[in-house]
């Protein structure tokens, strides 16, 4: 079998603690023995060489015992895997259930595993791919005569987030991805005796990253679904405690929402938790603090907080702190205190980045993030592969940043700058100030620049609205961001909640948000 496959089939054989899994339905937690999930995966191998079916394949689904296994299942037969989400909220089903299987066969899916209700939306569809009930594939019998392939090309067809532009597939090596995962594993020193506690889509790097390194670590790994959180945040805390995790990760508005309402929050104990990765998207530092300070009653420890950097096309993490440095911020401009970027680590042990000078600072000091090592997608698919080991291409990242000592700052996308009166300014800069003012919903704030006819760069502010005074808190946002930006906003657009477009991840799409305002205009 190929090498992350057999270093997976050694960790989950070994372990002697659980997958552990929260069932939507019944609200409860379902518990199987690390090596019964491996047994399960060799069942979906065995379903998988059985058919004869060589290509990738297709998850759909909130994780399940079953849908997990599928992945280690997948590799042990030679296959890679895809990972696309679930129908979202206000698409139309049919519509969504070809979209997916399009996209599936696109990218060289031949099957599709799913269950329940989602698996007849696709089986509806009508697809000329196999669309398989996982469970039926979790009770093929397996043979000690099976044998399986000793390599593979393929580990994860990983879609990028599509935030600034169409999204694409990075095609990940197994070899890449097991070296990421042994790569954050050393960096947080990880081991049997720690328990993950998830949330996240396993479809997104971040969520799937935290599958695997948990897996491969031995210990326990608690996965509750997206929606579920989605449905109550604060239950988070809730099973951090009950789970008594000492891993868990989660974008920043996670933290900020937990933060800002923490009193809400009650006997729940978050004494274990050592390491508490917040990556996906823009670190806010007042965010953070507020988080810590709301979560320090229940034995928080602030050490634990690991601002990290990652993207698809790295398998996922490139930058993360060591455990216990906790929340380290930078002020580049000692005269704009409001300006604070919060550090993200140095590389994991194989990757390497650095910064290359770019047109938009004339200091010099900051430049796009070029990344490379051995973490590093082969390519994207139907590009040809590059050399993006340790001595190999550099890939350009399209973030703005710089390195303080070493570790590595982000302060925003090249493609996002805003222009105004010769000043840069970067979207998330806006966001966080307009986040804080009454009415605006945290984490649904957009930043974006345009153009007038006399082609002066404007600044528009789209943020969605969960007050009772519109034009009380359009005020508030203008004066606010006058007072600590500097700038003024040609226009604030305040909209429904859930109105603003967001990727699969839920990542707010800025250049979407730009073309709705400027066809608005």
């Amino acid at each position: 079998m190929n090498p992350l496959a057999g270093a997976l089939r050694e960790a989950m054989v070994g372990s002697p603690h659980d997958l552990v899994v929260l069932d939507r339905e019944t609200d409860t937690w379902q518990r199987r023995p690390w090596p019964e999930v491996h047994g399960i995966a060799e069942s979906i191998a065995a379903y998988l060489l059985g058919r004869d079916q060589p290509g990738a394949v297709g998850l759909v689904g909130e994780p399940t015992v079953e849908l997990i296994a599928a992945i280690q299942g997948s590799w042990l037969a030679g296959s890679g895997v895809s990972i696309l989400p679930r129908p979202q909220r206000g698409a139309e089903p049919s519509e969504w259930a070809q979209a997916t299987l399009a996209r599936f066969r696109s990218i060289g899916v031949t099957t599709v595993f799913s269950y329940g209700a989602t698996l007849q939306l696709l089986q509806d569809a009508g697809s000329p791919l196999a669309v398989c009930d996982i469970a039926d594939a979790a009770r093929t019998p397996t043979s000690t005569h099976l044998r399986y392939p000793d390599s593979a090309d393929v580990a994860i067809l990983q879609g990028t987030a599509g935030s600034t532009g169409t999204p694409r597939t990075a095609v990940l090596a197994p070899e890449a991805v097991l070296n990421n995962i042994l790569s954050v594993s050393q960096r947080l020193s990880l081991g049997h005796n720690d328990v993950g506690c998830s949330w996240l889509p396993i479809y997104h790097d971040m969520g799937l990253a935290m599958v695997l390194t948990s897996t491969m670590s031995g210990g326990s790994l608690w996965l509750a679904p997206t929606g579920a959180f989605s449905a109550a945040p604060l239950r988070w805390a809730e099973w951090l405690s009950e789970s008594r995790a000492t891993l868990t990760a989660g974008p920043n508005f996670g933290y900020s929402v937990l933060g800002r309402f923490a009193n809400r929050v009650s006997d729940v104990d978050l004494g274990a938790l050592r390491i508490a990765i917040n990556g996906g998207e823009p670190v806010d530092c007042a965010g953070v603090d507020r988080f810590a300070i709301g979560m320090s009653r229940f034995g928080f420890d602030a050490g634990a907080m690991a601002p990290s950097y990652g993207m698809a096309e790295s398998t996922c993490a490139v930058t993360i702190p060591a455990p216990g440095e906790g929340l380290r911020i930078d002020i580049p401009d000692a005269a704009d205190t409001a300006r604070r970027y919060a550090l993200l680590g140095r590389p994991v042990p194989g990757m390497e980045i650095r910064i290359v000078p770019s047109a938009h600072d004339e200091t010099g000091e900051s430049g796009e993030v070029e990344i490379r090592g051995s973490s590093m997608m082969t390519s994207y698919l139907g590009d040809t592969p590059a050399d993006a080991g340790s001595n190999g291409q550099w890939f350009p990242t399209g973030d703005i940043g710089y390195l303080v000592d070493g570790a590595l700052v982000i302060c925003g996308r090249l493609k996002e700058i805003i222009t105004i009166a010769g000043r840069n300014i970067f979207p998330t800069e806006i966001e966080q100030v307009v986040g804080e003012v009454d009415g605006v919903r945290e984490g649904a704030v957009v930043a974006v620049g345009t153009e007038s006819g006399a082609a002066q760069s404007r600044l528009l502010v789209a943020a969605e609205f969960i007050g009772t005074e519109q034009d009380t808190t359009r005020t508030a946002v203008i004066r606010r961001v006058v007072s600590v930006c500097g700038v003024t906003p040609a226009d604030v657009v305040l909209m429904s909640p859930g109105s603003l477009p967001r990727t699969s991840s839920g990542k707010l799409r800025r250049l979407e948000v730009r073309r709705q305002l400027e066809a608005a205009r």
